[in-house]
């Protein structure tokens, strides 16, 4: 169900084995794992068969483990198991032995480069190796105070661009080289987060064979064999040609700091490496701690959304079991991962008729809690102005329509049972999801109706009533879709031979309900669903 602000997803590889683009459409959900009966497959042991979902809730695009064995990182931070989680744009997503960036929408990058030249491939006389492990540790105490110095400006800044300015005027000065630059992959191309020195964006200053290198998470470093006709030694200029040092969040490299000298004419220190090393380790934490910080922030803004939606369904919600005139009923409702988008009423009306109607409004929190209110608030007054379903909807289908941008709509069943001769009239409008015990003695059915749309998919479509009969001891059972497609560990759905076995046994209205929920919570094998689950049963007074 999209939204207004719902955006595609891209999910480009950065490290791992050789794996096509991922995307995603706005409102979708994918399964990611190791099983072929993923939307995503990805073929390594260390992947579960259902490792975890993606999916498009409100516009945001979230993240949530399944239990893995390996786990699920955002930004090098583990995620809770069950736990949806945001992804951002340009956040990290490892999944065993993968990377991926996230981009979300078009982003919105403050410089985009496309990064030139085929892996590998490097002009006659250069080579690219890693810098030795005795040269990173050799790190003067001398320069452990610029260090110091530098550190606190990283940790100083508050945002992202100006930790990357920091880090890139501190190599610059602390290294000798004459201009540093600091970006971050996204797919073949550079984002641009900030340059120290002379980097001119038109020269395509990166060598893309020591951005690879460095992807592995070592300090990489391109030289030349030949000499240098500067007067210098090779030490002192030719092996410092290049410097690339990986910014890493936990494991998954995020950014690149680059430095380069192409005058030949620079004093590059010559723990230069080390001096990187160091730099973008305490680069990599403090942008750590802000992405933290964003997404602490972001999930105390769900958290009060949720918040607020659930106290908007309490407060519409009838009680739990009760009575409505001659019609007994019991109605239980679970929200999956967020606050339910399911509503559920049964009212009074003239002539000792009862209403009652459920059904879910696309999306999710506060945004769908208002509407759930605006429709409950609407349908009950249509329904106590008329006897019929079918004129209710028509009367408030128009009304509803400009409230429900971007694709939402609202799926309903909604009926008007006359106890007096035992007759429901209904009206199905893009629900599908209820069962009919004719009498005590008859199994649960569905029943094939005419139906009609959803709300909001065509204001002008009209609506039909249709009518059934209960006899003696007849009950409806009316479920929101979280029943028969909640999926359990290996990804087969309750479905709905599932439904009618678990309701088969059952003799009470209370007792359908409390059956169905046990065995759907059984089959999901966790306590957090993956969708809504309503289940409302209604029974009529025998006569």
């Amino acid at each position: 169900m999209r939204s207004s602000n719902a955006q595609p997803l891209k999910l480009l590889p950065l490290q791992g084995p050789p794996v096509a683009t991922l995307e995603a459409t706005p409102g979708s959900t994918l399964v990611l794992g190791r099983s072929v009966t993923c939307d995503v497959q990805l073929s390594d042991p260390s992947v579960s068969r259902r490792h975890a979902t993606l999916a498009d809730v409100g516009g945001t695009w979230l993240v949530t483990d399944l239990h893995s064995r390996a786990g699920v990182t955002i930004n090098g931070t583990p995620i809770a198991p069950d736990t949806p989680t945001p992804l951002s744009d340009l956040d990290l997503l490892s999944i065993g032995p993968w990377t991926f960036r996230a981009q979300v929408g078009a982003s919105a990058g403050t410089t985009r480069l496309t990064l030139r030249g085929s892996p590998g491939v490097l002009a006659a006389g250069e080579r690219v190796d890693a810098v030795p492990e005795r040269e990173l540790r050799s790190l003067a105490r001398r320069r452990l105070d610029l260090l110091i110095d530098c550190a606190a400006q990283i940790y100083a800044a508050t945002s992202e661009e100006p930790l990357a300015r920091a880090v890139a005027q501190a190599a610059r000065e602390g290294t000798g080289f004459p201009r540093a630059a600091v970006f971050r992959l996204v797919g073949d191309e550079i984002e641009l987060l900030a340059t120290a020195g002379d980097f001119q964006l038109a020269e395509r200053p990166f060598s893309r064979t020591l951005i690879e290198a460095a992807g592995s998470g070592q300090v990489a470093r391109l030289s030349h064999d030949g000499p240098i006709n500067h007067g210098e030694s090779i030490a002192r200029l030719g092996i410092q040609a290049a410097i690339c040092a990986p910014i890493a969040l936990g494991d998954a490299v995020d950014a690149y700091l680059y430095l380069d000298d192409r005058r030949h004419d620079a004093i590059v220190e010559p723990d230069a490496g080390a001096f990187c090393q160091a730099l973008c380790r305490i680069g990599g934490l403090a942008l750590a701690n802000q992405r933290r910080a964003a997404l602490e922030r972001l999930n105390a803004e769900i958290m009060r959304d949720v918040s607020a939606a659930a106290e908007a369904r309490r407060l519409l919600m009838p009680a739990a079991e009760g009575r409505c005139r001659s019609v007994g009923y019991s109605v239980r409702m679970k929200p999956g991962r967020f606050v339910a988008g399911d509503l559920f009423n049964i009212l009074p009306l003239e002539g000792r008729r009862v209403g009652v109607y459920l059904g879910d409004v696309a999306g999710k929190g506060v945004g769908a809690a208002m509407l759930m209110a605006t429709t409950q608030t609407m349908l009950n007054a249509a329904l106590r102005s008329t006897a019929s379903p079918a004129a209710a909807l028509d009367e408030i289908g128009p009304e509803l329509a400009p409230m429900l941008p971007g694709g939402r709509f609202i799926s309903l069943w909604v009926a008007v049972i006359e106890p007096d001769g035992r007759t429901v009239r209904f009206v199905d409008a893009g629900h599908g999801h209820w069962l009919v015990r004719s009498s005590r003695d008859a199994s649960p059915t569905p029943l094939q109706t005419v139906g009609g749309l959803p709300l909001g998919v065509d204001p002008d479509a009209p609506y039909h009533d249709e009518t059934l009969m209960l006899g003696e001891g007849g009950r409806i059972v009316l479920l929101s879709d979280g029943v028969v497609e909640q999926r359990s560990r290996g990804g087969e759905e309750f479905g709905l031979a599932r439904t009618i076995a678990a309701l088969e046994p059952c003799n009470a209205a209370a007792e359908d309900v409390e059956r169905l929920f046990r065995e759907v919570q059984a089959h999901a094998g966790a306590d957090a669903l993956d969708d809504d689950v309503t289940v409302a049963s209604l029974a009529l007074d025998s006569a």
